[in-house]
């Protein structure tokens, strides 16, 4: 009787089973890192509509007539809702990073403007605390430079942020110097304070995600011990790095460097914009808002009148599309996620009618915060974007490249 043979697959089938499950594994991750890339930017929009209304509306009550107990009230809702947004943010960005999911901007900015407004900011939070505050700037540093000064600031504002939580007595300073590298310029930043200080040993995990000085600096401070480490990141990601010397009960010195190049005096987005609002004079401006959430509508709508604009409503992207036909405005603020017709589709529409009409400046109200979101705005013909929870300054700031509008007589009232 024949002995039973049990044949051996060629190594070529093998490996071609190996591929194919290499490929069904690989379609798979591809397929769960874009589910998680929907659910990021879901929940990003659905939380931060309504939190950014919170934050928002409370800012407004707080610049009405307010007893002392009122206003108490106003500021602990106003500080414990950009506390939840923070947290939110934090995760929202670490969850990038770790996904390779992260781009910086590269646009122009003035450095000298960027450093002013956070030593202002840090002025008036230290003053809240009973704290000295000072801003040191090293001369000679150009003041038109090329990066991303939203981040920059990020990791100032982390950094600030932590002096200030572990500071009670004493000062918070901030200094900003510069050096050369060929035709590259480093930023090194220093935030430093006379707080709690740190061992060496905390200082060796303080970087790491999710990790705080010890478990009682989180009980008692709270924060989820992400922000560092994402700071740390950002500056990697701009050709810098971040650093810490501390004493214990003696204070802190968090350090970083990025680098950034020089942007020379026209550096693009400065001159047109000026040149733009001088011919318009002014607190010249019709507006049109285009938000499908009324406490939003209610919001931006104050925003506007504080500035001393005009504007009208369109409660969905078909009906802005409508009132841009039949009226004229100077700017379209148009929210992305909206029934009927979205903020992208009626940009589009827009850009298609010719003429004048076509070229009305539109700036995009978003809660969304995922990679790639800013570049399929500008891609469907927007000229900006202000994020969700929406800030006057910001507003503000994205307005006045497009129309005239006086800087201390529209800020005057916020």
């Amino acid at each position: 009787m024949a002995a039973c043979m049990t044949q051996t697959p060629p190594a070529s089938d093998e490996n071609a089973t190996e591929l194919q499950r290499l490929e069904q594994a690989l379609a798979r991750a591809v397929a769960a890192d874009k589910a998680k890339s929907e659910l990021l930017a879901t929940v990003s929009h659905e939380v931060r509509t309504p939190l950014g209304a919170i934050i928002s509306m409370a800012d407004l009550l707080l610049g009405t007539g307010l007893d002392d107990r009122q206003r108490h009230y106003a500021e602990t809702l106003e500080q414990s809702g950009r506390a939840l947004l923070t947290v939110l943010n934090d995760i929202l960005d670490y969850s990038k990073l770790e996904a390779g999911r992260f781009e910086l901007e590269t646009v122009s900015f003035d450095f000298a403007d960027l450093m002013k407004s956070v030593g202002a900011e840090l002025e008036a939070r230290a003053n809240d605390k009973g704290l000295a505050s000072s801003l040191d700037i090293a001369e000679g540093c150009a003041r038109n430079l090329r990066g991303d000064p939203v981040r920059i600031r990020q990791i100032l504002n982390n950094l600030i942020d932590n002096a200030l939580k572990f500071t009670e007595t004493g000062s918070v300073r901030i200094r900003a110097g510069y050096g050369q590298d060929g035709d590259e310029i480093i930023l090194r930043f220093e935030v430093c304070d006379t707080g709690i200080g740190l061992t060496t040993q905390q200082i060796t995990r303080l970087f790491e995600p999710y990790a705080q000085a010890d478990s009682s600096v989180a009980v008692k401070y709270g924060g989820t011990g992400l922000g560092l480490s994402i700071a740390g990141h950002l500056a990697k990601l701009m050709g810098g790095e971040l650093g810490c010397e501390s004493t214990p009960d003696e204070g802190s010195m968090f350090w970083f460097t990025v680098r950034v190049r020089e942007a020379g005096r026209n550096a693009p987005g400065k001159e047109a914009p000026a040149a733009a609002k001088a011919a318009m004079g002014p607190l010249s401006g019709h507006m049109l808002i285009v938000e499908d959430n009324e406490i939003n509508q209610m919001l931006i709508a104050a925003y506007l009148d504080q500035f001393g604009l005009t504007h009208d409503i369109a409660v969905n992207g078909q009906e802005a599309v409508t009132k841009v036909q039949e009226g004229k405005f100077d700017v379209v603020l148009m929210d992305i996620m909206m029934p009927v017709m979205d903020g992208l589709e009626a940009t589009r529409h827009i850009r298609a009618l010719g003429g004048s009409l076509a070229k009305v400046p539109i700036i995009a109200l978003t809660a969304n915060a995922m990679k790639g979101d800013r570049e399929g705005y500008l891609a469907a013909g927007m000229d900006g974007y202000v994020s969700k929870p929406i800030n006057a300054a910001d507003l503000f700031t994205a307005l006045s490249d497009h129309i005239g509008i006086e800087p201390q007589a529209a800020t005057s009232n916020l």
